[in-house]
């Protein structure tokens, strides 16, 4: 299973990053480790528009805003995609962003790593994963 992750600020995701590789997730990021979108990036190529490797899941760590902030806005590129998107918050339960109601789903970090888990025993192997 391929996961996208995006985060509210910078370094939010971090701590996922080897629980979703430990439960046999592929791990990419939305933003290089300045902060720059991939796709906005000098050569640089979103995951989610390789054919052969788009993410399954675009996981996106939430902080305490209402709203999105602009390093979330891979939700918005997932939501396009029809790629679903899983919001998470390590502190509190993660609120949903005006519009992305019925668009997304709230799971707390046990759960995420439970799903992608059993997924990535139910997957059959992509080439390039």
């Amino acid at each position: 299973m391929h996961v996208l992750l995006t985060e509210a600020s910078f370094g939010d995701a971090d701590s996922l990053v080897q629980p979703l590789r430990d439960a046999g997730c592929l791990v990419s990021r939305c933003h290089d480790r300045t902060g720059l979108c991939r796709a906005l990036a000098p050569g640089g190529r979103c995951p989610l528009d390789e054919p052969f490797a788009q993410p399954d899941l675009v996981v996106d760590v939430r902080g305490r805003e209402p709203e999105l902030t602009a390093r979330e806005f891979g939700v918005v590129c997932a939501v396009r995609d029809h790629v679903p998107v899983a919001l998470v918050s390590p502190d509190v339960r993660a609120e949903i962003p005006p519009g992305l109601e019925n668009r997304v789903t709230v799971i707390d970090v046990a759960g995420l790593l439970a799903t992608c888990r059993a997924a990535t025993r139910h997957l059959p192997v992509h080439p390039g994963r």
